[in-house]
């Protein structure tokens, strides 16, 4: 389905925007079968497996397969992680271990493209706030912080505020010096640095059309 992507993305028009999917995938059993009233039904699995594969995939970027312990225990053929991850989903009473999938081995023989991409240095760090985000609301307080390099797809974020790995932020920019418009993106922490837990970096999610196209000019100067 990822490696789809690409072809889907091909049979769109040449200037709309280019579509990110992201995937979990949990293990369990479930109920199955035709849920609703007589007046609307579907045929559909529920239970609390099924809203754990939610909270797993809300936790991906776009081009990204993350998949439980279960899930990975269940897997005979040989798997390629990229790196995994624990973390503390709404709803669920234990940590949960998450591994990013890259590649599957015989007989499939599937592979994903690389996900990084390499940053430039900014000239000045770029003043920013962010707020956190959980599912579909914002967290009242404000923080500040420093874009120091950029990207087409992601940027390094440097505050006195520490950031977990895989959570969501919504970053405020105002027009500076270096030519950048204002505006708002919102952003996933991919990873951040040892020792540094206020350094992170983060891949872009969404992005104001003005903002975007800043970001992709910076990143090929």
């Amino acid at each position: 389905m990822q490696l789809a992507m690409t072809d889907v993305n091909q049979r769109l028009a040449k200037d709309a925007v280019q579509l990110e999917m992201g995937i979990g995938i949990h293990t369990g059993r479930v109920i199955v079968g035709n849920i609703g009233s007589l007046r609307r039904t579907k045929y559909a699995p529920v239970g609390s497996n099924v809203n754990l594969a939610g909270r797993v995939e809300s936790f991906t970027t776009g081009g990204q397969v993350l998949i439980t312990e279960e899930t990975r225990r269940r897997i005979e053929t040989s798997l390629r992680i990229e790196r995994q991850f624990e973390v503390e989903p709404k709803g669920v009473t234990h940590r949960l271990v998450l591994f990013e999938v890259s590649g599957i081995g015989q007989p499939f023989s599937l592979s994903l493209p690389s996900r990084s991409t390499p940053m430039r240095p900014l000239a000045e760090p770029l003043p920013v706030q962010f707020t956190l985000l959980e599912e579909k609301f914002l967290e009242r307080a404000m923080h500040e912080g420093h874009l120091t390099e950029l990207s087409d797809f992601e940027t390094r974020l440097s505050s006195h505020h520490a950031l977990a790995a895989l959570s969501d932020l919504k970053i405020m920019v105002a027009p500076s010096p270096q030519g950048n418009p204002g505006g708002e993106f919102y952003g996933k922490v991919v990873d951040t640095t040892p020792g540094t837990p206020g350094l992170a970096r983060v891949r872009f999610t969404s992005a104001t059309p003005e903002l975007k196209a800043w970001v992709t000019a910076s990143s090929f100067v």
